[in-house]
């Protein structure tokens, strides 16, 4: 849903742990070249075009989303790297 907007070019959502929900979801984006898009922007998007509780909670923007040895998309390393931006920013704050 969130590739449909027209300044993302690529977009991955996983899950991050939330000590209330379970699990909520995360945006990795890699934007149009050119095309300038924010986190709101993404946010609200998604909530005018699918259902609340699938809205990513943490949007980040990557110059490049990181593939795996099968050169499918490596969700595993985007979960790691989600898990530690959340923890980063939850310190941050």
């Amino acid at each position: 849903m969130l590739e449909r907007h027209p300044a993302v070019h690529q977009a991955v959502v996983v899950p991050v742990t939330d000590e209330l929900k379970g699990q909520l979801p995360t945006a990795f984006i890699r934007s149009e070249a050119g095309i300038h898009i924010t986190v709101d922007d993404v946010k609200q998007y998604a909530l005018r075009n699918g259902p609340a509780y699938a809205h990513p909670r943490h949007v980040w923007f990557v110059d490049e989303i990181p593939l795996a040895s099968t050169a499918k998309i490596d969700r595993a390393e985007l979960t790691r790297n989600a898990e530690e931006l959340v923890r980063s920013d939850t310190e941050a704050q």
